[in-house]
């Protein structure tokens, strides 16, 4: 069985990160093996929340790991909140990445054309830095303007055509092999762009009401999942599209707060071979 490390925070509360990555790669037939840079007692996008950060624990993964004998086919990173945590999670990186191994990073910064609290231009070039070592790259649109250098304000405010453009150019910009650019909504539709070698690819899948934490967290695992398992690019995008929008219907005919993630757990078969 493959392992994949996932380096990312985990919440009590919300179903993103660490909570949306588990089982979404187990079911996939991955064994997932948690990493998590801090917990929270639930998201934060509810109004309050606690944390408890984790860095000094993450010194001692590589190290009892490699005691241990472990391999890792995959490395997925998703929200990291200091350049401690990305210190940490490169540590991972640099002791366990053969080739071979996919490095999968979400460049988890901002949204909507603005970064989140406490992701100052330190933190972001740091990330950007970061993420320039990937295989693969899974940006929501204005995390791809920041990884490029370019005004995510700017972004929001184009039309269209004008925001296809930029997109075009920000995946021209980015280092990756395979860049994945998520969340960009157009008209009735929210689309992603891919770009593999010099192919250009545009998905769309119907937009649905609200704003729904953990959806890029959900679509990252069933993509990294998808390329572990063999599929290449192209396959591996239709099918976490295929699961998210079950999961997101579902979620529009909820009662649930949207802070409380997207109800997927019954659409995990949507992943199954």
């Amino acid at each position: 069985m493959k392992k994949v490390a996932v380096i990312q925070d985990i919440s009590g509360l919300g179903r993103c990160s660490l909570a949306a990555a588990l089982p979404v790669l187990s079911v996939m037939g991955l064994q997932c093996l948690p990493v998590p840079t801090a917990v929270y007692t639930n998201q934060t996008g509810f109004s309050r929340f606690a944390s408890l950060g984790c860095e000094a624990l993450l010194k001692e993964f590589p190290v009892l790991w490699q005691e241990h004998g472990v391999g890792l086919d995959g490395i997925y990173t998703g929200f990291m909140a200091s350049r401690e945590q990305l210190g940490a999670a490169q540590t991972i990186i640099d002791t366990f990445r053969r080739p071979g191994t996919l490095l999968l990073i979400d460049p988890v910064m901002g949204d909507n054309g603005q970064r989140y609290p406490g992701f100052d231009d330190d933190l972001c070039r740091a990330i950007a830095q970061f993420a320039a070592q990937a295989d693969v790259i899974t940006p929501n649109a204005t995390e791809a303007c920041i990884l490029a250098g370019l005004d995510p304000g700017a972004f929001m405010q184009g039309s269209p055509e004008q925001q296809e453009a930029m997109l075009r150019q920000t995946c021209d910009i980015l280092p990756q092999e395979q860049v994945i650019i998520t969340g960009w909504r157009r008209g009735n539709c929210v689309c992603i762009i891919s770009r593999e070698s010099n192919t250009f690819i545009i998905y769309e899948s119907p937009a649905v009401a609200g704003s729904w934490s953990g959806t890029g967290d959900l679509f990252a695992s069933a993509l990294c999942g998808g390329l572990l398992q063999g599929g290449n690019l192209d396959q591996s995008i239709r099918r976490a599209m295929r699961f998210l929008e079950a999961a997101l219907k579902d979620a529009a005919h909820s009662n649930l707060p949207e802070a409380e993630g997207i109800p997927f757990e019954r659409h995990l078969k949507e992943l199954l071979f």
